[in-house]
Order: structure tokens, then sequence, then C-alpha cells
């Protein structure tokens, strides 16, 4: 017997965004991706045009095809000249070009690989003439200042020396520029007492089965690990290859946190930070410990993260008066459970939207669309939902939001935790 309190009762599922993959034809074999969930990460954005990041290395091949169209002028601190006056950041190594693909080798051009993020400007420092690549520790702090001073704000460093106190100098500076600097641990697999830096991120490597590698220095200073065994990224020549160190874990977390400081553009460098340390896989001992420290980042959680704190909570319109609630707020993955609403305006268009964050008041932000339809003549609704396996073990939020007259309205945030 029709009562005219539901519209109508059908199974459907949580929805999930469609990850963005890229048409670079070695992006399947740079394994890292994969690992660190970068296709799901790059759903909230492959970059922004005017950020800029930088390695301070052996400078970039300025006409390789995944990077030429995002070089923009650079510094040569060996000789303290700018490129622009004549300066030559041409790689005279091949590891520059390397670090720098890391991180934002060009996306989705169907050439080559592609980095952490795919569309920002990527000034190259060189801080050597030598053909060896070996630079004085003054002239690595000294590029990585002259970048900060002129716009970068993920910087990163692959080269040994970074106990040194001028290193913590230099990253204590950067961050006074609103930047943030990574140094790589090194690759001599020993442990190093002290020189736990306040102002500098250090990292270590990682293989691909999610283990430190046996060569990444260690000890109470790493603060996080990354990918460094057989990474593919660009290479001298305008081709790509693979590499291993902790040279390329380094820019790879520098390309993370290049995309967080997109994705959340007011949170300060210490808050970037701390959310690139609170969203890592913990892959070692529980907690911080002295050979990964924090552990391996999550690039699409420090994406949510960075997302939620970049405005996911602001604005709207909404003001909470509809009234969403559910049969199960702990629902089993693959149980069905019941999201029914009152008090929401007649005959109103409406969407129901989920996210891993609460964004509350207004989810101007949200990962996905959870169901659409309209209100009934009572200002109600009711659907039945099923939830998908893979949310086992994750706390989604959903809010309602309704459309009438013009004006939005939006209901109270609903919990979900599924076991």
């Amino acid at each position: 017997m029709s009562s005219g309190l539901i519209q109508y009762a059908e199974p459907d599922y949580m929805l999930y965004p469609v990850n963005t993959t890229p048409n670079d034809p070695n992006f399947g074999s740079q394994w890292q991706h994969s690992k660190m969930r970068s296709a799901a990460a790059w759903d909230f954005g492959t970059g922004d045009g005017a950020f800029i990041a930088t390695t301070v290395d052996t400078g970039a091949d300025l006409n390789h095809p995944d990077l030429q169209a995002n070089l923009i002028s650079g510094y040569n601190s060996a000789d303290r000249q700018t490129q622009a006056n004549g300066g030559n950041v041409g790689d005279v190594n091949g590891h520059g070009t390397m670090t720098l693909g890391c991180v934002g080798a060009i996306g989705n051009n169907g050439v080559g690989v592609v980095g952490m993020a795919w569309d920002i400007k990527l000034m190259p420092v060189r801080c050597t003439n030598s053909s060896g690549g070996g630079a004085y520790l003054s002239d690595l702090t000294d590029g990585a200042r002259w970048a900060a001073d002129n716009g970068a704000r993920a910087i990163s460093v692959s080269y040994s020396g970074g106990e040194s106190s001028s290193v913590e100098s230099a990253g204590s500076y950067i961050r006074n520029q609103n930047g943030l600097m990574s140094w790589a641990s090194g690759n001599a697999g020993n442990r190093v007492y002290g020189s736990d830096h306040a102002s500098v991120i250090i990292v270590g490597a990682t293989n691909s089965s999610d283990n430190r590698t046996s060569w990444s220095t260690f000890g109470d200073w790493v603060d996080v690990v990354a990918p460094g065994d057989n990474i593919r990224t660009t290479t001298n020549g305008g081709g790509n290859g693979t590499a291993s160190g902790t040279s390329f874990s380094t820019p790879i977390v520098n390309g993370v946190i290049a995309m967080m400081m997109i994705a959340s553009p007011s949170s300060t460098p210490n808050e970037i930070e701390q959310m690139l340390f609170d969203n890592c896989v913990d892959i070692s001992s529980s907690g911080e410990d002295v050979y990964t420290g924090h552990g391996r980042p999550d690039f699409y959680d420090c994406m949510v993260a960075a997302d939620a704190a970049g405005g996911g909570g602001g604005g709207g319109g909404g003001n909470d008066t509809v009234s969403l609630t559910t049969s199960n707020a702990t629902p089993a993955a693959g149980s069905s459970f019941w999201i029914s609403a009152n008090n929401a305006p007649a005959n109103a268009a409406y969407t129901i939207v989920w996210d891993f964050s609460d964004n509350a008041p207004f989810f101007n932000n949200y990962r996905g669309v959870v169901h659409t339809g309209t209100t009934t003549v009572w200002g109600t609704a009711a659907v039945i939902k099923v939830v998908p396996n893979r949310a086992s073990g994750r706390t989604a939020y959903m809010e309602m939001q309704c459309l009438s007259g013009g004006n939005v309205t939006d209901s109270n945030t609903l919990r979900l935790d599924i076991p």
C-alpha cells in the first residue's frame, strides 16, 4: 500500500572518483605511482601552472620533451649566476634531469614518464660545474636559498651532507619564505646519530615491497621514506631510464609536497609537513622509528588531507536544516543500509555527497555523489545503499544538499564507520 512517504527504493552503491591515469607510455613501469596511489591523488588535480618547484642538482636537460615546456629561468649556484644573466643550468652530469623528472615530468603528453605533479613550473638550479657531479655544501645551500627567494616553495636536494648545521639553517630560512626543503638521507646504509633537523625533511628510500632498502641511511633524523629503488624517470638526452638511491626518493616527496601546497595554498609549511607525516603508511615499527621515520607517504591520503585543509568545509550557503539519518551507522562492507531525510524543502532536487573528511558546515569539496533525486511533497526522501567492499576500514561522511527556488539547503553531517 502506497503511503507517499517513500518515492522509491533501489539498490545502489557509494560512488568513488575515477582514477586519473595519464597516457605516458612508461607510466605503467613507474612502480612508485601505484604504490603511492598517484592516480587517485590526481583526481584532486595535476598541478598549477603558477607553482614553482625545484631540485638543487647538476642542472637539467633544457630540451627534454617531458620537461621543456614547464621549465623556467634558473640559477647556477657554483658561479652565483642567474640563467637570465648567462648562468649555465644545462645538465653537466645527468643526475639533475632525473631528479627534476621525479618531481614534475609532464603528464598526459603521450611521451615518456610522469612526475608526481604534471603541470607546475620547474626551476633548474645547478650547483656544480663538474661532470662528476660533486658540489660544495655552500653551493647547495646557496642554490636552495636562491630558489626560495625567487618563488620556489617546494625544494629538494639529492646530495649527501644533510647532517650539517648549515642545512638546518637553510631549511629554516626557506620555511620563513613559505617553503619546505627536503634532503636525501644518503645511500651508505649506516646510522646517523643526531642531526634531527627541525626545519628540513630528511628522506630515506624504499623498494617495491614497501620495505626500507638496505642501503638507505637511517637514524633519528629520518622523517619519511619513499620509493627509491629502480625508479624510472627522465634522463639526459631526452629519454628515460631507471636509477636507485635516496636521490630519487627525495624529489618524489618534494612532488607530493608541491601538490599538497597547491591543494591548500593557505596552509603554513609546518601544517603541510604535519599533514605529510600524518598520512604516511607505517611500514616499520609502530610509530616514528629510526629506520623509516613516520613512514612512507600515501600520496592520495596526503591530498585528501590537504584538500580538506584548503577549504573543503568553507563557504556554501546551507544551514543544516535538513535532518539526515541512517538505519546503521556502522554498516559492514557489502551490506545494505538506509539513508533517510526529513525537514527538506518539498519537491526539491537533492544530492547526497560523501567524503573521507568531515567538511561541515557545508561540503563544497567532496569525493563523490552517493545519490541524486527529488524530495517528496512532505520534504522527505529515503534510499537504500550498499557499502562497497573497498570501503572496509574507512570512515565516510555524508551530507544532503537540496536546491529549491535558487536556494541551497543542506543537512547535518552523517558519519559512517565501516568496520
